[in-house]
Parts: C-alpha cells; sequence; structure tokens
C-alpha cells in the first residue's frame, strides 16, 4: 500500500516537471513554507494558504479552467496537484503534522477532496479519462488512502 501511495506521488509531481507561466494565483505562505505554481493554458485558477512551520505546497495544472485549492494548518505538511486537461478541480485541507496528499489528474472533468486531520496520513488519487469523482477523509494519524481512476 505504501509503495502505491509513493507511486501515485511521484506521478503528481513527475508528470508536470516542466516548466511554464502563471496565469492566475494566490497565496499564503508563513514561518518557512514552501509554495511552488506553475500554470499554462488559459482560466487556471490558484489559491493556497499555509499557517505553521514548514507546510509545502507544490501546483502544476495545464491546460484549460482548472481550478486548485489548498489549506495546509500544522506542520510539515505536503500538497503536490497536477492537472493536464480542461475544467478539472482539486481541493485539498490538511490540518494536524507530516500530512502527505497527491493528486494527479489527466483529461477533463474530474473532481477531487482530500481532507486530513491528524498526523502522518497519507493519500494518493490518479485520474485519467473524464468526469471522475474522488473524496477522501482521513481523521486520526498513520492512515493510508490510495485512489485510481481512468
Amino acid at each position: 500500500m505504501i509503495m502505491n501511495l509513493r507511486i501515485a506521488l511521484s506521478l503528481a509531481a513527475a508528470a508536470f516537471a516542466f516548466g511554464g507561466t502563471a496565469t492566475l494565483a494566490t497565496t499564503y505562505a508563513k514561518a518557512d513554507g514552501y509554495v511552488s505554481i506553475d500554470q499554462r493554458g488559459w482560466g487556471n485558477g490558484t489559491a493556497g494558504s499555509q499557517r505553521g512551520f514548514r507546510n509545502r505546497l507544490t501546483i502544476h495544472q495545464y491546460g484549460s479552467r482548472n481550478s486548485a485549492h489548498s489549506r495546509q494548518y500544522g506542520n510539515y505538511n505536503r500538497v503536490v496537484i497536477g492537472q493536464q486537461g480542461s475544467r478539472n478541480s482539486a481541493n485539498t485541507y490538511q490540518n494536524g503534522r507530516g500530512n502527505i496528499a497527491g493528486v494527479a489528474q489527466f483529461g477533463s472533468g474530474h473532481t477531487v477532496a482530500t481532507s486530513q486531520d491528524g498526523s502522518g496520513n497519507a493519500i494518493g488519487v490518479i485520474q485519467g479519462g473524464r468526469n471522475n469523482r474522488a473524496t477522501s477523509t482521513q481523521i486520526g494519524a498513520g492512515n493510508v488512502s490510495v485512489i485510481v481512476q481512468d
């Protein structure tokens, strides 16, 4: 299960590892937080907020009308969102310590919502094709969730 999560997170990061320009970006980082946003296309929107210590947020969007929103509270949390296509939406929430969420969406019309409240939780989501929906909520410590849809 952990290997599947590592693969999901690697795909979310590696699938979009080339440069671009940001079109719309709103971020707030505090206490040594890290935010990286890369967008290509038109009509993409991003919003991120961080409160705590050493939280990391990475968003890559390519295509049109994609949206990504992330809220991180606590310490050492990490989110990687990669979207390619059109009208994809990803929303992540983290509260606690050491939580990890990776989202990769290819195609159009996908929606992901993740929520992590606790410590050491991990979520990996990969969606391809069209119009998939995924939701994962984790409360407590050490939970692992992997969702793959095509």
